[in-house]
């Protein structure tokens, strides 16, 4: 014990904080409109014991295939529901998302002040995606399945992706990353190509283990087609006005740099390094192609810029011992002071506790955690008829008004593009809501009060049942 505390110095102090930054920032991150239809789904399955695979939720694609291709996600998410309620399900992203930058932390080479310094900034853009959802999972698989590689574990591969196969689409990703890690490795390590090859047929194998089968190589594309038809904002490009995204950009192009400075030196890297190094410079271009990538891309930079950094100051003191005449002088050691340290990491780690519970005890607002009031529900229980939603609006629906089918929702997969489309341009373009609503008898309306629908449909008479400064639910006459 003594040993213990006496070791816990200024270093291990800065990876407390940044660590505990992390959890905070996790566990208080919104709900997203996506988690709720993704417990509901979640539910559905646990109390059925049956993989959803066809629509149950829209009067307007009701009975069509679904590819749920993250439904053991969902079962899991619904499980830390019913063993914490909500705030089991934010904690249990926290810890996937957590656990995910720490295999990041052990990737990373050189001082823990150099590696703290990348990170901590890195935080503020990655963390715009650190919602309860199955995006969590991969957030988790990506940085692991490449620490498998650098540390020569190849049998542990097949049952990672067997699970993220199910978990979530970002194992196609996936896929690629851990074929660059697998031939980085036989590049720096030639005999190693045998198991290497074996170890990426079996995560080809383990991928198609899902209730889709073969077919999974075919539907996973096709979903990711239609969703680039819609202006979703994870899916658009980082600005490079945006405050938020500045790290990624100071990130990318530093590392862009050092590459360029060190390629030759790349090419030299032990079997431990390459896969890091190949897997980051894959990730740079889906970064800058879509924002949802720019997490991934940085939980494997920061480790590469780490390594390059390492070599070159590796490099810089053999050059200043060489010229000393082979004696490098010792650099003063910083003072040690654990007793300050432990309390400083103590004190922090009581106020995020404390502050997590405060806010879940409450349910702050930031949560998220009650997206629809009660009064709107009784006024969506009075209104009978097919009802229209925003894509924004329905998997809250799906959770909080479980009775009732709605018009779309964000799983996106059952509905024809055509649909979405049209229906973009009514809420976004503001065109005319009136053949949708014809096609598919619409008689109520659950809407933002921004919606220009919710001002047309005022607008031409129809019965207000619910307002506030943010929803609307209308009837027709």
């Amino acid at each position: 014990m003594r040993r213990a505390f006496e070791s816990f110095t200024f270093d291990r102090l800065l990876t407390t904080l940044l660590f505990l930054t992390m959890a905070i920032v996790c566990a208080l991150t919104p709900m997203q409109t996506d988690s709720w239809w993704q417990l509901r789904a979640g539910r559905d399955m646990w109390e059925s014991g049956r993989i959803m695979l066809s629509d149950v939720y829209s009067h307007t694609s009701y009975g069509t295939f679904w590819l749920n291709h993250e439904w053991l996600a969902e079962v899991v998410y619904y499980a830390a529901y019913r063993a914490g309620g909500l705030p089991g399900v934010t904690l249990l992203a926290t810890a996937l998302i957590v656990g995910g930058w720490t295999i990041v932390w052990q990737l990373t080479a050189g001082s823990v002040r150099g590696a703290w310094l990348w990170t901590l900034p890195a935080i503020v853009p990655a963390c715009m995606w650190w919602e309860p959802r199955p995006h969590a999972f991969s957030l988790l698989f990506i940085p692991l399945s490449v620490w498998l590689v650098s540390r020569g574990r190849f049998a542990w591969l097949p049952p990672v992706f067997l699970l993220w196969a199910n978990c979530h689409g970002g194992v196609l990703l996936g896929l690629v990353l851990v074929g660059a890690a697998l031939g980085a490795r036989v590049l720096a390590e030639p005999r190693s190509w045998t198991r290497a090859a074996l170890t990426l047929a079996a995560c080809v194998v383990a991928v198609t283990a899902t209730p889709f089968g073969i077919a999974f190589w075919i539907e996973i594309p096709r979903s990711l087609a239609r969703i680039r038809l819609y202006p979703l904002d994870e899916w658009k490009r980082p600005e490079l006005l945006d405050v938020h995204m500045l790290p990624f950009w100071v990130i990318a192009v530093v590392f862009c740099a050092v590459t360029v400075l060190h390629r030759r030196r790349i090419l030299e890297r032990q079997p431990g390094e390459a896969p890091i190094l190949a897997t980051a410079l894959i990730l740079l271009p889906a970064a800058v192609a879509a924002r949802r990538n720019v997490g991934p891309f940085l939980m494997l930079a920061i480790p590469a810029l780490t390594l390059l950094r390492d070599h070159h100051a590796t490099a810089v003191a053999h050059h200043a011992t060489a010229v000393a005449g082979g004696h490098r002088a010792l650099a003063p050691a910083s003072p040690n002071r654990p007793l300050l340290n432990v309390a400083l990491a103590a004190t922090a780690t009581a106020v995020v506790i404390a502050t997590v519970a405060w806010a879940y005890h409450h349910e702050i607002p930031r949560l998220r955690w009650r997206p629809v009031p009660t009064p709107a529900l009784a006024a969506l229980h009075a209104c009978e008829g097919n009802l229209y939603n925003r894509y924004d609006e329905g998997g809250e629906l799906l959770w909080f008004a479980p009775s009732r089918r709605v018009f779309m929702d964000g799983r996106q997969d059952p509905f024809p593009p055509a649909l979405v489309l049209e229906h973009i341009r009514v809420e976004v373009d503001g065109a005319d809501y009136r053949p949708v609503f014809a096609r598919h008898d619409i008689k109520c309306a659950y809407l933002p009060t921004i919606s220009p629908t919710a001002t047309a449909l005022t607008a031409s008479g129809w019965m207000t049942l619910y307002r506030d400064d943010r929803l609307v639910v209308l009837r027709a006459n």
